[in-house]
This record gives C-alpha cells, sequence and structure tokens, in this order.
C-alpha cells in the first residue's frame, strides 16, 4: 500500500511483493483481498480513521497503513474485531512498539460512517463523481461506482470445450457468463492453483480477459476470413479474440514491449497476426481494411475495481488530455476504414469526454460516417442527455441512442454509443460503432 500511495501500480507491485514473501494458497489470496478492498474503500476507511486520530498524517506510513487494513477487516471484510485487533497490534508492535497502544484502541473504536457525503461513500473525488453522472445519469453512476468497490472474479475466455475440461481437472469452479453463446466465451473461475499453473491456461486454452473486453472485441462483427486492423492493440488480448474468430488482423501498438507481449501471448494460443509497431496520430501506409477496431488510451475508470489507484492520481487536467488525444486517434482511424467497412471504438472508461464527446467529434468531420448499433448491443445503457441524468429513466436493452446525426449536444439530445456498466465484477466500457459510407 505505501508503495503503490507513492506512485507503484496495484497489480505488478502485490504480485512482486507474493511472489518474494512465499504466501500460497489461502494466506495469499487474503492478502490479495485485503489489497485491494482497502485501496477501493481507502475514502471511507480514512473517514472512518479521522475521528480517532489527532494527526494522522503524521503517522509513520507502515502504521497509517496498518490502521487502514485492520479497519477494512472490521468494517468491510467482517473479520471479528477481536482477533484483526490482535493480529494488528502484533505486527506493529514488531515494527514500532511504541504505537501498539495506538492500534489497539483505534481499532478498538472504529464504526462504519453512517453519515459522510457521496464522494466519501462511493471513494470517488467529488470531480470524478461528476463526471460518472454527467456521462451516465445519478442513479447509473451512483450504481457503477458501488459496483467497482465490490472484488473482481478471475474472468476467463475459453476458446473452446477442451478449456472447461482442463479447468475442471485441475479443481477449478468454472461458470459460463452466458450459457449457450459459444467460443470465446467469458467464463467465471474459481481455482486453488495460480493462473501460470492452470493446464488450461499452459495448453492455450484460455487468456485473462474482462468480458466487457470480449463483448467489445465481438461487437466489431467480425468472422472468417475479415480483415482486421487492431489499432492501439495493447498486449494483444483483443487481437486474440479476432484471431480465434477466423479473421486475418494486423495489430498496431506504439509500445514495442506491449507489441511483444502480444506475439508472445498469440504463440501461446496458437494464432497469427501481423504486428507493427506505430504511432497511431502518423500510422505507416496501409491499404484500408473493412473492419477497424480502436480501444484507444483512456483514463481507465470503467477499471477502478481492478485498478483503484487510478482514482487517487488521475485529474482534471490529465483527463482533457486523454480526451484530446483520443479525438486525434479516431480521426486516424477513420482514414483506415475502406468504404463501407466498419470502425468501432472503445474505451474502458465511464466520462462523457472519452465517449459520447470523441464519437460527435468524429461524425461532425467525417459525415461518410454514421452510427449503428454494436453487434452485442443487449448490455449498452445509452448515455445520459446532455441536458443531464436522462440515462436513469432508460428502461430495456440496445443502444437506442445511436439513432440519427450527432448534433453537437444540443439540449435534450440523444448521445451516440452506449456504455457497459461495471456491474457483478464488469468492467465499465463505452462503445461506439460507426459504419462508412
Amino acid at each position: 500500500m505505501e508503495r503503490v500511495l507513492h506512485g507503484s501500480y496495484l497489480a505488478p507491485t502485490l504480485s512482486t511483493a507474493l511472489d518474494a514473501s512465499g504466501l500460497a494458497g489461502h494466506d495469499r489470496s487474503f492478502v490479495t483481498e485485503l489489497s485491494y478492498g482497502a485501496m477501493r474503500r481507502l475514502s471511507q476507511l480514512d473517514h472512518a480513521l479521522a475521528p480517532l486520530l489527532k494527526a494522522p498524517d503524521k503517522l509513520p506510513p507502515r502504521v497509517r497503513g496498518a490502521l487502514r487494513l485492520g479497519a477494512y477487516e472490521i468494517l468491510f471484510r467482517e473479520t471479528p474485531p477481536y482477533a484483526a485487533v490482535s493480529a494488528w497490534v502484533a505486527q506493529v508492535k514488531r515494527e514500532t512498539p511504541r504505537l501498539a497502544g495506538l492500534i489497539n484502541a483505534v481499532l478498538r473504536r472504529v464504526r462504519k460512517p453512517t453519515e459522510a457525503p457521496p464522494c466519501v461513500q462511493l471513494n470517488l473525488p467529488d470531480w470524478l463523481l461528476s463526471e460518472f453522472e454527467r456521462a451516465l445519469g445519478r442513479e447509473r453512476a451512483v450504481e457503477a461506482a458501488e459496483g467497482m468497490l465490490e472484488p473482481e472474479p478471475l474472468w476467463l475466455t475459453l476458446f473452446g470445450p477442451e478449456a472447461e475440461e482442463l479447468l475442471q481437472r485441475d479443481g477449478a469452479r468454472v461458470e459460463p457468463l452466458a450459457p449457450g453463446v459459444g467460443f470465446p466465451a467469458s467464463y467465471r473461475v474459481r481455482a486453488a492453483l495460480p493462473l501460470a499453473q492452470l493446464a488450461a491456461y499452459r495448453l492455450g486454452q484460455a487468456q485473462p480477459q474482462n468480458p466487457s473486453s470480449l463483448q467489445a472485441a465481438v461487437a466489431l462483427g467480425v468472422g472468417a476470413g475479415d480483415r482486421v486492423l487492431d489499432l492501439a492493440a495493447g498486449r494483444g488480448v483483443k487481437t486474440a479474440v479476432f484471431a480465434a474468430l477466423g479473421a486475418e488482423v494486423t495489430a498496431l501498438e506504439l509500445s514495442a514491449d506491449r507489441s511483444a507481449a502480444a506475439r508472445e501471448n498469440l504463440s501461446r494460443l496458437g494464432f497469427e497476426a501481423e504486428h507493427l509497431v506505430a504511432d497511431l496520430t502518423d500510422p505507416p501506409d496501409l491499404e484500408p481494411a473493412p473492419f477497424v477496431m480502436l480501444d484507444a488510451p483512456c483514463s481507465g475508470t470503467g477499471t477502478l475495481r481492478g485498478n483503484p489507484e487510478i482514482k487517487l492520481r488521475l485529474t482534471q487536467e490529465s483527463l482533457a488530455e486523454l480526451a484530446a488525444l483520443q479525438r486525434r486517434m479516431i480521426l486516424r482511424a477513420s482514414e483506415l476504414v475502406a468504404p463501407g467497412g466498419v470502425l468501432l471504438y472503445a474505451v474502458c472508461a465511464l466520462t462523457e469526454v472519452e465517449g459520447p464527446g470523441v464519437a460527435r467529434y468524429l461524425l461532425e468531420r467525417r459525415p461518410e460516417f454514421s452510427l449503428e448499433p454494436p453487434e452485442t448491443a443487449e448490455d449498452l445503457l445509452p448515455p445520459a442527455t446532455a441536458e443531464g441524468p436522462a440515462a436513469d429513466t432508460v428502461e430495456g436493452p440496445g443502444v437506442g441512442a445511436t439513432e440519427g446525426p450527432a448534433n453537437g449536444g444540443a439540449k435534450g439530445a440523444a448521445q451516440p454509443g452506449g456504455y457497459i456498466l461495471p456491474l457483478h465484477g464488469r468492467d465499465g466500457f463505452y462503445l461506439a460503432r460507426f459504419r462508412r459510407s
């Protein structure tokens, strides 16, 4: 926690610490749950501890971390208070004996706050909560924020029924997200073994991927033999899905390291794709393709469940910079779409400026593009209108807000594209599908 609060990323930092610790099984899972849980609910924990501490900022960082972790156990994990207090007092006594009494006194008295501002209860900066409300409407913004405070399951994309059999042989509990949809498909997996030791992973039958990410890939609508440009392809997770569907994929990625990781992942899975290291703001000379995917760099505000440190670092200024980059990238991406072809814009973000704002920007500058519903529209929530929280009253599936031309945000106007809400372990995404005339 101390390292993450000083700029490190939680997932790799925790992984390194766990590998060095020698912990396994339940203990490893317990430390993971404590780390993620406390980082997700940091605002609530500090609010609960504040009345019991005179100068929390002056405490040694590891002592303050022990208070936060102990409070999380008691308030949100519902560990018996006597057990949590005893464990954290013993820990602090080994490192800072003079403050063991403070730990004992504070953790025995800590209580879950009954009254707190919404930004504290939802563990979001006030300005970011306002951004969620602008994009989703007030009711859905609260629902999304609360959803990302819950634990994240292990999601695997399976590429065939043999993967499910291999997981079951390893003693894993396997549950399909949507039974009967065919493959590739998302499965919720509970396994005692680490991912790298599961036969389904080692034999190239599965890859870690949130269901919302898989849905974004499937929304492009590709099939066998289709030519696809996967732009800002990252580590090739969606590239693998396109290849599994039989498409001929060219993946562009700015980072040579991420491109190399994508090659390695596809090799493990037994798929093939062409990989190019290139800057999309100045792309190489490529033949336009009938299917183009742009999963643009974004704020990641739809992934706060798995990346809670984002909300501690994101600023309004950096959000504006990201939106400016996305606008440049979508214009370049549109130039790579063949006549009659499809462009799918996706971001794992829940802000208006990164979603409908970018979609409107493209429609205003490229009149040959029009919106159409993504291939998988059943889970998409239309954005709030420019007037305010209209999404609160939206019922039923689909992307009804995608019909008709964008008008630049006139009062009460329908907004383009749709959101996947970050509920039940899923990440939040914005998707917009465009057709070139």
